[in-house]
């Protein structure tokens, strides 16, 4: 982690706000923001803070832990051998980043990690985790919390690996709409539109074409980032 390192906290006491942060992630769920200090008086974890830009791990880099985002934004991120990059990941605050990785064998990071904007970061080691075997409530609901982690991280993976199974743009958007819509057909992407075409792996003006020739069909109605579907019968036909 030598590019863009990071500023730690000093005492490695909370600060204003990683308690509420923490409750509210992926890992804190049915825990309290006074259990974020036990947590790290107990060394499964520490804070550090990323400024935008920095680097926070690097692909193939031996792996020991993985991220909790308190605040702020981190892309996951893989260079393709022209040299272009490919964001595979978003991560907004509350969630989770290497995690299914750091519970593996010989763990390393399979892309490198950036702070999309400045970051507040949970670090959590996964071998001290492990490797406690005193049976206390905070460990144990961690561990839980870890096990559903990865379950969701699995069904996530799933569904990127059937979107990009899909052929063609227009199949690819189709799919990923109707997925991500909810009960009123309303998609509010918490992606931008660059970060949005890097996940369907197409050009964002090719998008953007697309999705206003979509519009123009009837199919959807765009205002800003967010859609909403008109027609979500045609759309799921489309992304067969």
């Amino acid at each position: 982690m030598s590019e863009g390192s990071a500023a730690f906290d000093a005492t490695g006491s909370p600060a204003a706000g990683d308690g509420q942060g923490f409750v509210d992630s992926v890992l804190g769920h049915g825990l309290a923001a006074d259990d974020l200090a036990r947590l790290l008086a107990d060394g499964y974890a520490r804070l550090a803070s990323w400024p935008t830009g920095a680097v926070l791990a690097h692909r193939a880099e031996p792996q020991r832990e993985f991220f909790v985002v308190l605040s702020g934004r981190l892309q996951v991120i893989r260079t393709r051998t022209d040299g272009s990059r490919h964001i595979i990941d978003v991560v907004n605050t509350g969630g989770a980043c290497g995690a299914v990785t750091a519970f593996a064998a010989k763990p390393r990071w399979p892309a490198d990690v950036h702070a999309a904007r400045a970051s507040r970061v949970l670090v959590v080691d996964t071998r001290e985790l492990l490797s406690d075997a005193a049976p206390q409530p905070l460990r144990q609901r961690l561990l839980q919390n870890c096990v559903q982690l990865l379950a969701d991280r699995a069904r996530h993976l799933n569904s990127r690996g059937e979107l990009l199974t899909r052929r063609g743009l227009r199949a690819r958007l189709a799919f990923y709409l109707v997925r991500t819509a909810d009960a009123n057909g309303r998609v509010a992407p918490s992606l931008t539109r660059q970060e949005l075409a890097d996940h369907l792996q197409v050009s964002r003006a090719s998008m953007t074409r697309e999705l206003g020739r979509m519009a123009d069909e009837g199919l959807l109605a765009i205002d800003g980032r967010t859609f909403q579907l008109l027609d979500a019968g045609a759309l799921k036909d489309l992304s067969r």
